[in-house]
């Protein structure tokens, strides 16, 4: 069945992630049972803060679907210049196509927007604390890696405060069981020595154990989920370094840690993350950017798809088929077709 809205990652149930997960597996599995699913649709992207891989990942999807895409990347090619509202902008948008695909940097502006809309509307990262795709992606990716979310120790490393990445994985991880939250902060000279804030607290719904530097965690995690030490927060170039030092991940340090560790990170990347560990065993984030345009294949199709007695549908046989064939085949099921990894190839 078509869902209205996707705003944030908790408008969607454990039962609902995982059924996204499940029709995401579909796509890798059988990619050509869906390059008609929104055939005849319009999906317009409307980004108000520079994006890459979120941005072109959604527009692959949608093509990959069937459907058409018109793209805003750049403000100053519209008429807000002129005064134009942000909201009569998006009203326009809805007219124009089937759903919206938007990033803005004001934190609550999604509720707005979504009112001006009688199309679907996904948020493609909001403010400092919503970018629910993301986290969909971030999930699956360690679904991936460990087969279950539940009992995980996840080690968060970086700019934690200052990003909307991992305030929204940490209200992900919460509709799983027994997650263990560590983490290591670069807090700029306006927090250092602060506790988290309150928002990352509530996020996480659980304790968040906190230590002094990423070797110092090592061995209370399966996953780092690293992201950026924000260069831009910081006007003491001393304090960035040490605060950029005690977050860095590279090969020599990853020597230590346990076999079974995936390093992850969101992108982009800087130098808390060396590109030594890119031939390593435990580089996920390459793959992680890739299973972006399955899981946003799976939104799009859940959003956009109509319901027909009682199912969605694509409208043409095939895309209904291929939505079910995640129903027929279990995960295991899959796995015993083949030993390979799930294809990348599209």
């Amino acid at each position: 069945m078509a869902l209205k809205n996707l705003i944030s990652i908790d408008d969607l149930s454990r039962s609902e992630i995982e059924t996204l997960f499940s029709e995401a597996d579909d796509i890798r599995r059988f990619p050509g049972e869906f390059g008609n699913a929104l055939a005849g649709k319009i999906v317009f992207t409307l980004f108000c803060q520079p994006s890459t891989r979120t941005r072109l990942s959604f527009e692959s999807a949608a093509y990959r679907l069937g459907a058409r895409v018109l793209s805003v990347c750049d403000m100053h090619s519209t008429r807000q210049g002129l005064g134009e509202s942000l909201l009569d902008t998006t009203r326009m948008a809805g007219y124009y196509s089937d759903a919206l695909v938007a990033r803005h940097a004001d934190h609550g502006v999604m509720e707005q927007i979504k009112d001006t809309l009688d199309v679907p509307l996904i948020n493609a990262g909001e403010g400092l604390a919503r970018h629910p795709t993301q986290t969909l992606i971030d999930l699956y990716t360690a679904r991936e890696h460990f087969d279950t979310l539940d009992g995980l120790r996840v080690g968060l490393v970086g700019g934690l405060r200052y990003s909307r990445a991992v305030k929204s994985l940490l209200v992900g991880l919460g509709q799983f069981r027994d997650v263990e939250l560590h983490a290591v902060d670069a807090a700029s000279e306006a927090d250092e020595g602060t506790p988290l804030p309150a928002d990352l607290a509530a996020a996480a719904r659980r304790p968040i154990h906190l230590h002094d530097s990423v070797q110092a965690m090592l061995g209370h995690v399966d996953l780092l989920y690293v992201v950026r030490v924000q260069r831009e927060m910081f006007s003491d170039v001393a304090l960035y370094q040490r605060q950029l030092e005690k977050c860095r991940v590279h090969r020599a340090l990853l020597a230590k840690a346990p076999p079974w560790l995936a390093v992850m990170h969101c992108l982009p990347r800087t130098d808390e993350l060396d590109t030594d560990v890119d031939p390593t065993p435990q580089n996920k984030y390459f793959l992680q950017a890739a299973y972006g345009v399955p899981l946003r294949m799976a939104v799009l199709r859940r959003y956009m798809t109509q319901p027909q007695g009682g199912a969605s549908g694509s409208g043409n046989g095939v895309g209904a088929r291929g939505m079910m064939a995640a129903d027929a085949l279990s995960r295991r099921a899959i796995d015993v077709l083949s030993n390979d990894e799930l294809s990348l190839a599209w």
